[in-house]
């Protein structure tokens, strides 16, 4: 297959790779893969085994500006290259509707729900009408589309009533030769010696945006300490394109609890495992949107794949698939509190990710890409 992806963002420079990153640098390997290279991130870039698109652009402050006032030179250029490909891939909302009206094939990857996750970048009224635009331009793509491609089967029954096409679920995972556990030597070497750590240590790893709920926990840091006086919070990850990290770490100073609450800013994925095997418990704090309660995030996984028991909150699909393997779901902040003494005294079995390598799942979802196109 000749394929070109449409990402969601820079394919190279954002700090924390998605599933399209994994599952196409595979795929690459066996099939023709070129990807549309939009520039947002300055910032070091990564390596891709990917044929890169150049995107003229014009850099912007915001997304939605970027993709906006860069649409017309975007849109030239994908109506220009579709005709060379088999098929193309697209998670792009903007760039996406210009796919759509070429003759080659689409196949949507519906990896997040688009609209509340555009608007959560802004806020009212902005957020309003960034949501009913972008829930315009997603349903236009989905109705257009020879068939999807989605993380989990609460999206698959979102996009049933939208789209009468096929809809294949393949789930979201992690790279088992970049992420698992380390030794305690390479703990203390390249994390402990740099960080003033106690116990527990409650791990945070991931973009810092603001449909994660950070909040809650950092605020019961003076109670978490009543029971564990040397009590930590390790967060791990940038913030993109919102200003969440700031606010967090205003609210930890405000708390008192600042020296308590360690920020280390963007680690590369190849990096992380120390920092998750320096943690006691890995946090999965989602805010009750319909973007977080249908989706199952990498980084539970990657918490279970270095032995780390989770707590989760408001994403139902890791919760039930890992329920009793070391996934605590917690509701409320007593019930955070609860579940944190039940979660460390558990044991994990890092086995229970092994069926969602990528190297695995690319292949699942080489396989539904051949069927889609097919059709």
């Amino acid at each position: 297959m000749k394929l070109l992806v449409i990402p969601t963002t820079d394919w190279t420079g954002h700090p924390v790779p998605n599933r399209l990153n994994f599952i196409f640098d595979r795929l690459s390997e066996r099939h023709e893969i070129d990807v549309c290279h939009f520039k947002l991130f300055k910032k070091k870039r990564r390596d891709t085994r990917c044929g890169l698109v150049e995107m003229d652009s014009e850099s912007f402050p915001d997304v939605g500006s970027y993709y906006l006032k860069n649409f017309r030179k975007h849109g030239s250029k994908i109506a220009k290259i579709a005709p060379d490909y088999d098929g193309i891939l697209s998670t792009n909302i903007i760039p996406s509707s210009v796919a759509s009206l070429q003759d080659t094939p689409v196949i949507i990857d519906y990896l997040d729900h688009l609209p509340q996750s555009a608007a959560s970048y802004y806020k009212r009224p902005l957020s309003v009408l960034a949501e009913r635009v972008v829930k315009s331009l997603t349903y236009f793509n989905i109705k257009k589309a020879h068939g999807l491609i989605t993380p989990t089967s609460r999206f698959k029954e979102h996009l049933q009533n939208i789209t009468d096409e096929e809809i294949m679920v393949v789930p979201n995972g992690l790279d088992l030769d970049k992420v698992g556990r380390v030794t305690r030597d390479e703990v203390e070497k390249k994390i402990l010696s740099s960080y003033s750590l106690g116990y527990p240590t409650l791990g945070y790893v991931g973009s810092l945006e603001r449909w994660i709920d950070l909040e809650d926990v950092i605020s019961l840091m003076p109670e978490i300490k009543k029971s564990y006086a040397e009590a930590s919070i390790l967060i791990v990850g940038p913030g993109l394109h919102t200003d969440y990290a700031e606010d967090l770490k205003d609210l930890s100073e405000k708390l008192g609890v600042s020296d308590d609450v360690v920020f280390t800013g963007r680690v590369d994925y190849d990096k992380l495992s120390p920092y998750i095997s320096a943690m006691d418990v890995g946090l999965n704090p989602r805010k009750p949107l319909k973007m977080n309660t249908m989706t199952m995030g990498s980084k539970v996984l990657t918490y279970l794949a270095c032995g780390l028991p989770v707590l989760s909150k408001n994403m139902p699909e890791a919760e039930e698939r890992f329920r009793d393997k070391g996934v605590y779901t917690y509701s409320s902040k007593q019930d955070f509190l609860d579940k944190l003494t039940r979660s460390l005294s558990s044991s994990v079995d890092p086995s229970v990710v092994e069926m969602y390598d990528w190297d695995n799942l690319s292949k699942e979802y080489e396989k539904a890409l051949t069927h889609l196109l097919a059709k």
